[in-house]
């Protein structure tokens, strides 16, 4: 196996429970996360996020095990498996409490690839991680900073 670690920051004038409760509105991931537009996420019924929540994403090629290792009130994480190619990893978001009142919200993606995967992988994909933990970071800054409960409003019908 062969690990790597992206890690990306970004600072917000949002409050924890706000931030938290968009992280943990996981039916919502598609209309905000660029990443997941065209994501199915089948959640469990009648259950909530918690330690050791379990839910899974679908894609047209792509489907993925999550389990939530991290529920704190100044953290969360994921353990994931992703069919293709093969890997897992954490993906935690943790707020720190800054002197002016702001928070910096810090991601860090753990990833855990066989080998193989890894080398097949070159320093293109590796961009593309970090970029996607970047746009992850700022689209969570633009949605807790414009929604004022931490929810996320559909898109307004064209007219």
């Amino acid at each position: 196996m062969i690990r790597y670690e992206i890690a990306a920051t970004t600072v917000t004038t949002a409050p924890p429970e706000r931030v938290l409760a968009v992280l943990d509105d996981f039916r919502n991931w598609p209309r905000w996360m660029p990443s997941l537009e065209r994501v199915r996420i089948e959640l469990p019924a009648d259950d909530h996020p918690r330690h050791g929540y379990r839910f899974k994403l679908h894609g047209m090629l792509v489907h993925a095990e999550m389990e939530v290792i991290d529920y704190t009130p100044l953290s969360r994480a994921t353990r994931f498996r992703i069919s293709f190619p093969p890997f897992q990893g954490i993906n935690r978001c943790r707020l720190v409490p800054l002197e002016d009142g702001r928070y910096r919200i810090e991601r860090l993606d753990q990833l855990e690839l066989p080998d193989l995967v890894a080398h097949l992988i070159d320093a293109t994909q590796r961009k593309r991680f970090e970029k996607l933990a970047l746009e992850f970071l700022h689209a969570l800054r633009r949605v807790v900073e414009q929604t004022p409960n931490g929810t996320v409003t559909p898109p307004s019908p064209p007219s």
